[in-house]
């Protein structure tokens, strides 16, 4: 999705001008993207689709304009226009002095700061065709959160994102930016800015899957390092994301193809998949969620937290069921254990929630009997 947010458009009287102005600039912004996108010799935009807000669920996408069959191309993107670090004009200065962050994201943040405030640069008109402000929870009130959001996971989730967000910029990319600023804007030391960067990449960029053992299909690169390239992919993020998605994106050695995976009728809205989300982590890292039934990924997570404090209140044996309550905690504290996760056809972690339930429902003595005989466990490694 595009310009200028991830809402779909609301009819409303009092807002009908307001409305037929967004769409206007909505159109004309796509209009010259696409302008720019096709003056690129080596990419290819089919006939038979169109990007812009006539037709879509959002404010921008792309419609079918004639009948497509399955297995057509829809687009072709060279790696040429693709951004990011090592494409962007400050390419040589990363290579001379890489960022290091604990996200893997700065160096991609920065080299978009300085191609967002770069009047000439090569990306403007992608720029342009992205929103202000992407409508994400990141940029809600706290209140809103709070009132809106509560036990979805997304408060939580936006919590240690914009923590991360601003430890990450005061500790390692203004120092950065300051450290070369007769190089990078001085425009780019800016939290607001950055933030928005951040959203972009949350919202719009595509990560590039590590090749097969097998595949010769992307050169000799370093696995690891393709395990870890994230992109900012104009007229990819064009598209719109449904769960029953009706075209995929694929990566090539030389290009990225958008093809059809089904028959897309003339008028119908083309859509690509962000992955097999549940609505909360949508709606976390791309401001919407599908109405119900539609998104057959959804899911409910039960904190372990909560099952184990109601085992507790419920229990005779109080002191022994604090003791199983704090024994639980810590192998979530150290990763061991999570969640509980219900999907749309039943529960998906159930060897966890058996586990769980197995050790909540047993004998004080049972439980010492099992975890003593357990790979010859001391003393010091029994349940408490």
């Amino acid at each position: 999705m595009a310009t200028p947010a991830k809402r779909p458009r609301e009819e409303n009287n009092d807002q009908n001008n307001v409305n037929a102005d967004l769409k206007t600039l909505c159109t004309n912004r796509a209009n010259a993207f696409l302008k720019w996108f096709s003056s690129n010799d080596d990419n290819f935009f089919s006939g038979k689709v169109t990007i812009g807000p006539d037709g879509s669920c959002a404010q921008n996408g792309m419609v079918a304009i004639a009948d497509v069959q399955e297995g057509e191309s829809l687009f072709r993107i060279s790696r040429k226009i693709l951004l990011h670090p090592k494409s962007s004009s400050i390419s040589a200065l990363f290579e001379k002095d890489p960022v290091n962050s604990e996200s893997g994201w700065s160096e991609l943040l920065i080299c978009m700061m300085q191609e967002y405030n770069t009047k000439d640069s090569p990306w403007k008109p992608y720029f342009d065709v992205l929103p202000e402000t992407v409508d994400l929870p990141m940029f809600w009130t706290e209140e809103e959160r709070e009132k809106l959001l509560t036990g979805t996971g997304v408060v939580e989730a936006v919590n240690r994102d914009n923590k991360k967000i601003l430890t990450e910029f005061q500790s390692v990319v203004s120092p950065y930016l300051k450290k070369h600023k007769d190089t990078i804007s001085e425009s780019c030391d800016d939290l607001e800015l950055y933030k928005r960067m951040v959203s972009y990449v949350m919202a719009y960029s595509f990560t590039e899957p590590p090749k097969d053992d097998d595949s010769d299909d992307f050169g000799e690169e370093d696995e690891e390092e393709e395990k870890s390239t994230i992109y900012m992919v104009p007229m990819a993020d064009m598209l719109n994301h449904i769960a029953n998605n009706n075209a995929h994106l694929s990566f090539k050695p030389d290009c990225l193809e958008m093809i059809a995976t089904k028959d897309i009728k003339k008028g119908e809205e083309v859509f690509n998949t962000y992955g097999e989300l549940a609505n909360w982590h949508l709606l976390h890292m791309y401001g919407f969620s599908e109405a119900y039934p539609a998104n057959h990924y959804d899911t409910v997570d039960i904190p372990l937290d909560l099952i184990l404090d109601i085992a507790e209140e419920e229990a005779e044996n109080k002191e022994f069921a604090r003791k199983k309550s704090l024994f639980f905690k810590q192998k979530v504290m150290e990763d061991l254990i999570g969640d509980i996760v219900v999907g749309t056809k039943g529960i998906l972690t159930d060897d966890r929630l058996f586990m769980v339930l197995k050790i909540s429902n047993r004998v004080p003595q049972a439980i010492q009997d099992k975890c003593a005989r357990r790979r010859g466990e001391t003393e010091t490694d029994r349940f408490p």
